[in-house]
Order: structure tokens, then sequence, then C-alpha cells
């Protein structure tokens, strides 16, 4: 069975750093041929394609790296931009004196039943997408799902849910979960919103067991966040 690690997929890293007194957007935009429409936004948009990344500049010296998908992507995406600025004679900061920090990072969960877990299916679900693999059942992987693999199917009733991905009662788990941290309105939002203190994340948890995790600064917060909304969900299989 794949560890909480493996399972985690971290979508969106944000980091913010600083690269010189002063900047001239202007100058920046026409020798590095950079979106700039300060009439609609205050920064220059600089994008670099692998990995994919946005960093904004703003006049004051500071830029905004979003669309990582881990640090070492940011730390890439400055050093890129970097050299492109003091190449085209703008001046910056030495690289070694640029310090880069994580602002926040969202990242994607998919909750499981154990491998132990003795319960069946109780009817027909075409949502949990299953593969028929060396004559038991697994679930499909995203990968597997976007791809539409031909193997795909829903479970069926009477198939063991063990290692499969394990539905919510999101109206049940308001009830479980501590009633000032939690808000639930589903004809606003379709998923439940659980504020933890510590770490300080936002989940916002689905009834498909999918969530998403936001407000962290490292991955090993949200693996803690993984690891506390288990604990807090244990007592309800």
């Amino acid at each position: 069975m794949l560890s909480d690690e493996e399972r985690l997929t971290v979508v969106n890293v944000v980091a913010s750093t600083r690269v010189a007194e002063e900047l001239d957007l202007p100058d920046i935009a026409i020798q590095l041929n950079c979106e700039y429409e300060p009439e609609q936004f205050p920064g220059v948009v600089y994008r670099v394609v692998d990995p994919k990344l946005a960093i904004l500049m703003f006049r004051s010296g500071r830029a905004v790296c979003t669309g990582g998908k881990n640090e070492d992507n940011i730390h890439t995406g400055i050093e890129r931009m970097i050299g492109d600025l003091r190449a085209a004679g703008i001046e910056t900061w030495e690289l070694k004196d640029v310090e880069i920090e994580v602002q926040n990072m969202v990242a994607t969960y998919s909750l499981y039943y154990p491998e132990d877990y003795g319960e069946v299916a109780r009817m027909d679900d075409i949502n949990t997408k299953v593969i028929d693999d060396e004559g038991g059942i697994r679930a499909a992987t995203d990968e597997e799902v976007e791809a539409e693999d031909s193997r795909i199917r829903g479970i069926l009733k009477g198939e063991p849910l063990a290692a499969l991905p394990r539905k919510l009662n999101l109206n049940n788990l308001t009830f479980h979960l501590p009633f000032d941290k939690v808000e639930y309105e589903p004809e606003q939002f379709p998923g439940l919103i659980y504020r933890l203190d510590y770490p300080r994340v936002v989940c916002l948890i689905f009834g498909s067991g999918k969530m998403v995790i936001t407000g962290a600064r490292h991955k090993d917060e949200i693996l803690e966040a993984v690891e506390q909304i288990k604990d807090e969900l244990a007592d309800l299989l």
C-alpha cells in the first residue's frame, strides 16, 4: 500500500523573495519581453516554461513565484530570472544574497480504506474507479483515470472496500470534528472546510474522500495534517 507521502501531490508552491533595491519594470518588460500592463496589475509577469512557473516582479525589487511543484522548482525559476535580468544589463543582487521564503503550499490527498478493512460495497458505485488486477481489484491511479484506461470500471455491490478510495458523509463528519473549526454549507460549496490550529493549515474535505490542503509552508506540515485527519476519522469506520 502506498505511503501518505506517495499519495500526496503538491500542486502549487508560492514563494517570495527580493532580488534588488529597485526594479525598472518598463525596461524589464522590453528587455525580457514580459507581460506588463500597469493599469491592470502593478507587476511584470516573467514566465518560465520548464519548470512551468510565473514570477511576478515589482518595482520594490520584490518577486513572488507561483506554480512550482517543489522548492527546487522555485529556486530554478528565480535563478533563471536573475540570470536573464543580469544578461540584459539590469542590476540585481548576487544570487547568494537572495533569500527565498515559501509562503504557501497547496497539496491534494485521497483517503483510502485500510488494507485490512473487512466491509464490502453495499451498492454499485461507478464513481469509485477500480481495475481488475491479478485476480483482485485495486484503485485506479489518477494517471490511469486521466488517460481513460480501458480497464477501468466502477466497484460492484459485494466487492471488498479494503485499500479502495474512502467515501465520506460530510454531514456526519461535522459532528465528529471540533465544531468551532468546521464550516460546511453545501449550498455554497461542496466541500467541508476544516481549519487546524497546528499545523496551521486549512483542509477542504470532499465526499469523494479527496482533500485539498493549503496554508502550509513545508511538506512535513501537510503530512502532519493528513495524519491528524486520519486519526480524527478512524472512529467513523
